[in-house]
C-alpha cells in the first residue's frame, strides 16, 4: 500500500550516492589504528582504495577464511595486516581445541567449531588405486566405489559431478610417464634401486664397512653417543660392541678419553650440595637442600663452643 501511495524507489538522494562512493572520507591521523568498529571498504575489494593504510574503513581480504581468535578477545595488534578474518562469523570460527583434543567440550555456549573427527579422515589413495597393504589398520578411509562405465570407455559427460568413481590408472611400463620405482641412487654405480652400502659391485669388505658406518649413524641419531675417529680405547670398545649387534646404555659406555687437566684427590674435593669433602656433587647421596641443614646447625655449634 505504501508503494502505491508514496513510491520513492525512483528517487536517488545525494547522501546515498556519497555513502556508496565513499565520498568525504577523511584520512586517519596515523596507520594501524583500531578499526574493528568500522565498516568494510568496498574499493579495497577491487584494489582501488586511494587512501591505502590511512583509510578509516576496514580492509578485508577475500582469502581469509578463519576468524582471528585474538581479535575475538580484543587482543589482535596486527589490524588489517592480520592473516585471519576480523569479523564475527559463526561459519568461519576456528576449531575448538578441547573438542579436537579430547573429543568433547563442556562449554555449552562454545563459540568455536566442533568438527567431527570422522569428517577429517582422508580417503586412502592406495585403496582407490586398487589395493592397500595396511588393510583395516589403515589410518585413512577405505570407501568402496563403483567405476563409471562412461569414464572407463573414454569419456564421462558429467565430469566431477558424476556419482560414480573415476579411477586413475598406473602408467604403462616403459612409457614416458612411467615414474621411477625408487628414489635411491647408488653413489658408486649411479644406478637406481639401492644404496651404496648394498651395491653388489663393491667388495664384501667395503660393503661391511659402509653398513657398519650406517648402523653407527642410526644409533647416533637414536640417542646413543658414538665414538669419533682417533678416540681412546674405551670408545673402540663401544665400536666393537656395536659391531656385533649389541647396544649399550649410556651408563655402560666407557669414557671417550681422559679428563682435561689434572684431577684433584678426593680429600680436597668439596661437594657443593652438602658442603662436605670426599666426593663430587654427582656422587652425593644427599639432596640439593642438604647445605641448609648444615647452615642451621652452625649457630648451635658456636653456642656450644662458647659454653
Amino acid at each position: 500500500m505504501d508503494n502505491l501511495i508514496a513510491d520513492v524507489s525512483d528517487i536517488d538522494f545525494i547522501i546515498e550516492s556519497q555513502l556508496e562512493n565513499q565520498i568525504g572520507l577523511g584520512c586517519l591521523p596515523f596507520s594501524n589504528m583500531n578499526k574493528s568498529g568500522a565498516g568494510v571498504c568496498r574499493f579495497f575489494i577491487i584494489n582501488q582504495c586511494p587512501l591505502s593504510n590511512l583509510c578509516p574503513l576496514r580492509h578485508i581480504k577475500a582469502d581469509r577464511t578463519v576468524v582471528c581468535k585474538h581479535w575475538l578477545r580484543g587482543l589482535c595488534k596486527k589490524g588489517d595486516d592480520c592473516e585471519f578474518l576480523h569479523e564475527y562469523d559463526m561459519t568461519k570460527m576456528p576449531e575448538c581445541y578441547f573438542f579436537s583434543k579430547f573429543g568433547e567440550c563442556m562449554n555449552k555456549e562454545c563459540p568455536f567449531l566442533h568438527i567431527d573427527p570422522a569428517s577429517k579422515v582422508q580417503d586412502c589413495p592406495w585403496y582407490d588405486r586398487g589395493f592397500c597393504r595396511n588393510g583395516p589398520l589403515c589410518r585413512n578411509r577405505h570407501v568402496r566405489r563403483v567405476a563409471c562405465k562412461n569414464y572407463v570407455n573414454g569419456f564421462c559427460p558429467k565430469g566431477r559431478e558424476c556419482k560414480y568413481a573415476h579411477p586413475t590408472w598406473w602408467p604403462l611400463p616403459g612409457s614416458d610417464q612411467d615414474t621411477q620405482k625408487s628414489r635411491w641412487v647408488c653413489h658408486y654405480c649411479n644406478e637406481r634401486g639401492h644404496k651404496i652400502q648394498f651395491c653388489l659391485k663393491l667388495s664384501p669388505e667395503e660393503r661391511l664397512r659402509l653398513q657398519e658406518q650406517q648402523r653407527m649413524l642410526n644409533v647416533n641419531t637414536s640417542g646413543v653417543t658414538l665414538p669419533h675417529q682417533g678416540a681412546s680405547a674405551g670408545s673402540r670398545f663401544v665400536s666393537e660392541h656395536l659391531k656385533f649387534g649389541g647396544l649399550m646404555s649410556t651408563s655402560q659406555v666407557a669414557p671417550s678419553g681422559p679428563r682435561q687437566g689434572p684431577q684433584k684427590p678426593l680429600d680436597e674435593v668439596t661437594c657443593f650440595k652438602c658442603g662436605e669433602k670426599g666426593h663430587y656433587a654427582n656422587r652425593c647421596n644427599k639432596g640439593y637442600l642438604a647445605f641448609l641443614s648444615k647452615v642451621s646447625l652452625q649457630p648451635h655449634e658456636m653456642e656450644s663452643a662458647r659454653g
